[in-house]
């Protein structure tokens, strides 16, 4: 997974510095796209994640083996929580280099635009984080 995560940061400068001898809009549409995709693929990640887990308890469910059940959950939420501040980690530097050549190409508001997308892209890896934690404790209510 941080493998995964270092190669989007590393795309994602590679792609800002390429924007940057473009206009602001061209470098703001690049960046909101690439953001967009951090967070797809990362939501993506999650979804089989989450989906390994909960077969696994069930199984460990089904074998009467509870304890062993809790300890899957746990590491599950565990490793979930720990993605998703790398997510939200690859969005924020993502974001910060955009906003910085932004400002620097003299687009205040542009900037501001890409801040907000990059908001509300954290607050859905959040979101993602939070239905992840309901779906592996629910799995583990039977």
């Amino acid at each position: 997974m941080s493998k995964f995560l270092m190669m989007i940061v590393a795309v994602s400068f590679g792609m800002v510095s390429t924007a940057s001898a473009h206009d602001p809009e061209d470098v703001a549409h690049r960046c909101a796209h690439r953001v967009n995709q951090i967070v797809h693929r990362c939501n993506n990640v999650a979804a089989e994640e989450t989906h390994e887990c909960v077969r696994k308890i069930n199984a460990l469910l089904e074998q009467g083996r509870v304890d062993a059940a809790h300890a899957v959950a746990r590491e599950c939420i565990r490793s979930a929580t720990e993605r998703t501040r790398k997510c939200v980690h690859a969005v924020d530097t993502t974001c910060e280099e955009c906003i910085d050549v932004l400002l620097r190409l003299g687009a205040p508001g542009l900037a501001r635009r890409v801040a907000n997308i990059c908001d509300d892209a954290v607050e859905t890896l959040k979101t993602t984080l939070q239905r992840e934690k309901n779906i592996i404790r629910t799995a583990l209510a039977g």
